[in-house]
């Protein structure tokens, strides 16, 4: 007993250790570590961050809707200038924060998946009604149904929410 107990201990230490390694290469994407962006979402905070005190003066309905800051403004305008440079140069394009960089339509940052992710949630919602109409009040599985249903809206509409805000 004591040496299965001392097998399982060693075996969970040297998964901790293989997860802590893992983990240090993690932190962030080559592209929101690179010099060249760090040092463009310096200066765009510098110029136009610290002069606006709000940040959102200039921001267009959809931006202050989707509740856009000064400083993810910035992050966005340099992630695509330094893409554009690269595009030029012939380098590959590097992710930023663990995503691609797309462009923003509306203020939302990945306007199809938004899009996906409404239907999604239409559907579930219309869904929902179906199964209240068409499902006795005495069937067993009705209440599991309708909780997985609510469960289900709500994941739509946080991944509606991740998406307009990538």
């Amino acid at each position: 007993m004591k040496r299965s107990l001392a097998v399982m201990s060693v075996g969970l230490a040297l998964r901790l250790v293989i997860l802590s390694f893992i983990l240090a290469f993690v932190f962030a994407s080559s592209g929101d570590r690179a010099n060249d962006f760090q040092r463009c979402l310096e200066q765009c905070q510098t110029r136009k961050c610290a002069a606006n005190s709000i940040g959102t003066a200039d921001f267009s309905i959809f931006l202050r809707l989707a509740r856009w800051t000064c400083t993810d403004d910035c992050k966005y305008h340099c992630m695509h200038m330094v893409t554009d440079f690269a595009v030029e140069s012939g380098v590959p394009i590097q992710q930023y924060y663990g995503k691609w960089p797309f462009w923003r339509m509306l203020g939302m940052q990945e306007p199809a998946s938004v899009i996906f992710s409404l239907v999604n949630l239409i559907l579930h919602v219309w869904g929902r009604g179906e199964i209240q109409v068409a499902i006795s009040t005495y069937h067993p599985m009705k209440r599991y149904y309708l909780t997985w249903s609510l469960i289900s809206i709500n994941a739509w509409i946080w991944s509606v929410v991740f998406h307009t805000r990538g």
